[in-house]
């Protein structure tokens, strides 16, 4: 990885519309998203307590369906683990979205993410409530409904460092200025999927490149002062405010019954994934729901509730 230096106007540059759909450009990309990536392994130095738990990731620098073929930014971000992604996958597949959000599929847009972010005219540091993040946004919005959660979450706006803004889409305000009855009302646009919320800070081109190698100093400060508010918002086990979890527990019992239905020998037909269509043998089924099919020569693992009875 390379070792970051500061970011240049090129790095910008690289984000400009016109080079947004042009494979011309994936190795300016792949350049400046390796810089980012550099940054963010500085920034997150120090915080390994605070984001134990997180992964890292990065979206794609390359146009194809994840980014409806068009490459607007370099995102670097951090969310919720692998199991709790499964865990939440059913909710957030099943989950209609309108036309305009339709082809929106890759993580950051289905997760709430503390996302360090490069765009042709600034940098941002904060916090995405995409509009497929539907858990983490019923989430919050039913804590923004009660009233000792919303003096919660006051008080962790009010320990922001100044600069910080938040709000739906284009329309920030400084977080100064939510009120309790702000916060409220914010509670009821999160249940609208029309719009990103987010909460952070834009630092622009001429600043973040003025910073040089010090621009990881002030990244870091924000991903730290960001962390409890993130935590604060993000869905877990520990904070559910929507029966997430009891809803979990019930559809895993409910795998665990179908795959009962099964037994070792019995022919099946494959309704979904790389094999939908496909008929096999059930060889074994663990306590899961996990199915062993053997489709053909291969032995592929499905879950019991992508088979039904071959005729």
């Amino acid at each position: 990885m390379t070792a970051f230096n500061g970011l240049i106007q090129e790095h910008f540059d690289t984000y400009s519309r016109e080079k947004w759909a042009s494979m011309v450009h994936n190795l300016a990309r792949m350049k400046t998203k390796d810089v980012m990536l550099s940054l963010s392994s500085l920034a997150e130095k120090g915080l390994e307590t605070e984001l134990d738990g997180l992964e890292r990731s990065a979206s794609d620098e390359i146009p194809n369906i994840t980014n409806q073929k068009k490459v607007d930014a370099q995102w670097v971000y951090w969310f919720r683990g692998n199991e709790q992604r499964e865990n939440l996958k059913s909710f957030l597949e099943k989950t209609p979205l309108n036309q305009n959000n339709i082809f929106n599929i890759a993580p950051q847009d289905k997760h709430a993410t503390l996302a360090l972010i490069i765009r042709n005219d600034a940098l941002w540091i904060g916090l995405a409530l995409p509009c497929g993040a539907v858990v983490d946004r019923g989430n919050l919005a039913a804590k923004l409904e009660k009233s000792w959660e919303r003096e919660k979450f006051h008080d962790l706006l009010s320990e922001l460092p100044e600069g910080a803004m938040t709000g739906f889409d284009q329309n920030l305000v400084p977080t100064g200025s939510q009120s309790m009855e702000a916060l409220a009302e914010q509670s009821t646009s999160l249940k609208d999927d029309q719009l990103r919320w987010s909460l952070g800070i834009h630092i622009s081109t001429s600043d973040s490149i003025e910073l040089g190698a010090d621009l990881a100093d002030l990244v870091h400060r924000w991903v730290g002062a960001l962390l409890p508010i993130y935590r604060f918002v993000a869905w877990t086990r520990e904070n559910d405010f929507i029966e997430v979890n009891k809803k979990i527990q019930e559809e895993k019992a409910q795998k665990r019954h179908q795959a009962k239905s099964f037994s070792k020998g019995d022919k099946v037909r494959v309704t979904a994934g790389l094999f939908s269509g496909e008929v096999g043998t059930i060889q074994s089924i663990d306590t899961k729901g996990k199915a062993k099919v053997q489709v053909g020569k291969m032995s592929v693992v499905v879950p019991a509730e992508e088979l039904i009875p071959a005729k």
